[in-house]
């Protein structure tokens, strides 16, 4: 195939169909090998002066056009354009359009879904067959709702949910918007691997217990639904592809999907929504603007309901615009003719876009404002919080500007007195605030609402890690209302309800460096909650810094988020380039950070020798530069090394520095972990009665400290001594104490330890029937976190079987 003018990149609005251009280009350029390639960008990048820590290889360069690959590395992805067409203008035009198609890319991971159903629409006509069909659906069973928008499909669903769980056909509801069809081209519709990790969180799976894969998150899914009376409500659905993982099966709930498209490839109840009838529309009327007004004019409010489509959002905005006080003494004709004057002036001929119009003449200017600056949001919803920063308001006035623009049904309020726009009337919003506010003010309601949520990130992770505060970059005041957060749990529920506005932020924030900033204050909350996705989001975002210190600590977040799952090679390469950031900029602190993550990434590989050697030099440097968080980090992570080199001793030493760092701190969780390491390398040695000294110490802190996490571990490891110790009852009960807070905590990680112990204990009593029961339990606990079966549950399951069990 001959080329006469290399690929446009500007055709392409998905990551796969970009990859598919790249491969276009290397086509056009003659097709060089990837070899080749790789050693034209080595040497474009020596000459560039990077170090050659940074080189590529072959099959690093021939990743760069695998679809499969989500995020592609962009720096040598630019690089390989570049060596094929070296042309700076055509070079520009690749990074713009990556950053475009990736930030969508990323942006479809941002969800929130909830448990439980929204407020039911007040003043609900009409729909009595589609209300009857949906009343009828059983588990397993799929209706899909499919209608243009604003004909009240969202509506429809939410009442026919209430009523399935008024009748106690269900228990409780999933609710999700897959954003199907929404107005802003940087808010895709939703992956639904996302959906899922906030599903299986929902049902009680902890972060570092979801799977990685999407095929591995709908069984998980499809196992936790099963048998329970679950409504699972998937709002404004893009097609087929997007719902089919998020279904839960036969032996799940009843599933509702409202969608613009028919959807006629999935098995289900298909109803299809059109317009109310005359008589449901005027019906509606006579409800909400009064039946005497009404019968007093039937014929005119006959005329109003047609020139407003019969639509049921365009009825709801009309209605609350005929009954405003200053609005009650006009006749039906005179809102005929004010309705039929407003549509003749609107770019749209749209019944939805005149009723808005008439609800947003309305409003005072201050609201308006708020409702074109909300229309901006790059997240999903926000609280008065958000809104006070978007306006540039105190927080009094934004609550009473929320409260108005949900008076008037511009905006829906949701759970936790958060707020959201409609699609149509973000859209409205999007289109009259580039009408009618200047770019400048627009770009500077944007700059103040990243700016709140850096600033409350700090505040919010000050309380959820204050140990590592000192790690985090100072965030100046913005001088914006900020929730008042003063302990862990309500900084950990701000920052779940806040999570995919905040990451979203720090997407979007790239060229003002709030990329930066929010995946470095960010990281401890994302790691430790388990939310992957969202890290690799965020951090990936973040590498695109200017500023090659953020860009450094960016790819130590990634390193340290990809080791997490397991990706040992890509997160040592992501590492080694922190390295060189940090080195570059001669940035002390950081290199200490990014050199203790490469230690523990080759402890976690097992590559013990090499572990040691990294983290001896991390703790010199910690103690160089006098940073006793990391220092402390050093010698725990030493201890833990030393240890399963048997190096006994060496471990003790570490273990008790580390303990005299904790004890300065003042630090009780980090005393009682530090106790639990001690007592292992006890253990380890066969010292065990010091082992159960050590496991008693860090359980009396735990249950002090209120750290369920630091409890429930202790108690494994007393258990698992007891038994060393020849007393398998007491750690038969240890373990039950365990097994029940691991349940509670929703650890499976735990749950699965638990399990096993207590096999191990019932075997020892010579209850192998029990043991068995428990040995299964913890293969499937297994199969769920998606953890090979380890070789004595499988031993321990043949041994019960072939003693008649």
């Amino acid at each position: 195939m001959a080329f006469t003018e290399p690929p446009d990149p500007g055709h392409a609005r998905t990551l796969a169909e970009l990859l598919g251009q790249l491969r276009l280009l290397k086509a056009w350029a003659g097709g060089p090998s990837y070899a080749q390639i790789a050693e034209r960008v080595n040497r474009l990048w020596t000459a560039a002066g990077r170090p050659a820590a940074e080189r590529t290889a072959r099959t690093t360069v021939a990743d760069c056009f695998n679809v499969g690959r989500a995020r592609p590395n962009t720096d040598l992805l630019l690089a390989v354009v570049e060596v094929l067409h070296p042309d700076p203008g055509y070079v520009a035009c690749w990074q713009d359009v990556l950053r475009v198609v990736r930030g969508r890319a990323e942006a479809a991971t941002f969800v929130q879904a909830q448990l439980g159903l929204p407020e039911a629409v007040p003043h609900f006509t009409g729909r009595r067959a589609e209300a009857a069909l949906l009343g009828g659906v059983t588990g397993g069973q799929v209706a899909v709702i499919a209608g243009m928008a604003g004909v009240g499909k969202t509506g429809l669903a939410v009442h026919a949910g209430h009523e399935l769980l008024r009748a106690g056909r269900c228990d409780n509801a999933l609710f999700v918007n897959l954003r199907g069809f929404h107005p802003d081209p940087g808010q895709p519709p939703v992956d639904p691997a996302a959906v899922l990790d906030s599903f299986l969180r929902l049902l009680g799976v902890p972060g570092h217990a979801v799977p990685a894969d999407l095929a591995a998150k709908t069984r998980l899914y499809q196992e936790r639904s099963a048998g329970r009376r679950l409504l699972v409500v998937l709002d404004n659905a893009r097609g087929e592809d997007q719902v089919r993982p998020l279904l839960p099966g036969e032996r799940g709930g009843p599933v509702l999907v409202t969608s613009r498209m028919a959807l006629t490839g999935l098995e289900a109840l298909h109803v299809r929504l059109d317009a109310l009838s005359p008589d449901e529309a005027l019906a509606y009327l006579r409800r909400t603007v009064g039946a005497e007004r009404v019968d007093q004019a039937p014929g005119v409010a006959r005329r109003i309901t047609a020139e407003l489509g019969r639509l049921p959002l365009a009825l709801t905005l009309a209605a609350l615009w005929m009954t405003a006080p200053a609005h009650r003494s006009w006749l039906l004709a005179d809102h005929l003719e004010r309705l039929e004057q407003r549509r003749a002036h609107l770019r749209l001929d749209n019944a939805v876009d005149a009723s808005i119009s008439l609800s947003y003449d309305q409003l005072g200017e201050p609201e308006r404002r708020a409702l074109r600056l909300l229309a901006l949001h790059p997240g999903a919803d926000l609280d008065a919080y958000g809104i006070a920063a978007l306006t540039g308001t105190g927080l009094a006035e934004a609550t009473r500007i929320a409260d108005r623009l949900v008076a008037a049904s511009l905006v829906r309020r949701g759970d936790g007195d958060r707020f959201e726009l409609h699609d149509l009337i973000r859209a409205f919003g999007m289109a009259r605030a580039q009408d009618e506010d200047a770019p400048a003010g627009r770009k500077a309601a944007l700059s103040r609402l990243l700016d709140y949520y850096a600033f409350a990130a700090a505040n919010a992770m000050d309380h959820y890690a204050p140990r590592t505060r000192r790690h985090r970059p100072h965030v100046p005041d913005p001088g914006l209302p900020v929730p008042p957060l003063t302990g862990r749990e309500p900084a950990s529920a701000w920052l779940d309800a806040e999570r995919a506005n905040l990451v979203g932020a720090g997407v979007h924030g790239v060229a003002s460096g709030h990329a930066g900033l929010l995946s470095r204050l960010l990281f401890r909350y994302l790691q430790t909650a388990g939310y992957i996705r969202e890290a690799l989001a965020l951090h990936t975002s973040a590498t695109e810094s200017a500023d090659p210190v953020a860009r450094g600590h960016a790819l130590t977040s990634l390193a340290a988020t990809h080791s997490q799952v397991g990706r040992y090679e890509v997160a040592t390469r992501y590492a080694d380039q922190a390295l060189a950031c940090f080195r570059a900029a001669g940035d002390r602190t950081g290199e200490c950070r990014v050199l203790g993550t490469l230690g523990a990434i080759a402890s976690w590989n097992g590559d013990f020798l090499r572990s040691a050697e990294v983290l001896g030099e991390t703790l010199a440097l910690a103690r160089e530069i006098r940073d006793r968080v990391g220092e402390r980090t050093a010698l725990t992570n030493l201890g833990y090394v030393y240890g399963r080199l048997g190096w006994f001793a060496e471990a003790l030493e570490n273990h008790g520095k580390a303990l005299a760092i904790d004890q300065e701190t003042g630090d009780l969780c980090d005393t009682g972990r530090t106790l639990l390491n001690i007592g292992d390398t006890h253990l380890r040695s066969g010292s065990h009665e010091q082992a159960c000294a050590h496991f008693r110490r860090a359980t009396a802190i735990a249950e002090q400290a209120g750290d369920r996490d630091l409890h429930v571990e202790a108690l494994l490891c007393l258990a698992d001594v007891s038994l060393e110790l020849g007393d398998p009852g007491d750690a038969r009960t240890t373990h039950e104490c365990a097994l029940a807070i691991a349940v509670e905590l929703g650890s499976l990680h735990a749950a699965a330890r638990a399990h096993t112990g207590l096999a191990r204990a019932l075997t020892a009593l010579g209850d192998r029937e029990r043991a068995r029961q428990h040995w299964l339990a913890a293969r499937d606990h297994h199969r769920e976190l998606g953890l090979p079966e380890s070789a004595e549950i499988t031993g321990g399951i043949g041994a019960s079987v072939a003693a008649g069990n």
